[in-house]
């Protein structure tokens, strides 16, 4: 489960790339004072929240350039 863990956090940290990382940068102090996760763990679920935002984008346009054809 700890490896699970990590590797969704490497996914979050990875995920924050330019403007994504300044965000992140705002807002995980804010929600780390209000929520029981630290400011990394919520720096980095943010991180995942815009992959897969992301990731949904993506197959959402594929789809319907497929079903346009």
């Amino acid at each position: 489960m700890l490896a699970l863990q990590s590797e969704a956090r490497r996914l979050g940290e990875h995920g924050l790339q330019g403007w994504r990382r300044k965000v992140a940068d705002a807002a995980a102090p804010r929600l780390a004072g209000v929520t029981p996760l630290d400011e990394r763990d919520t720096r980095a679920w943010i991180g995942v929240v815009f992959v897969a935002l992301s990731a949904w984008y993506v197959g959402t346009t594929a789809a319907r350039f497929l079903g346009g054809r």
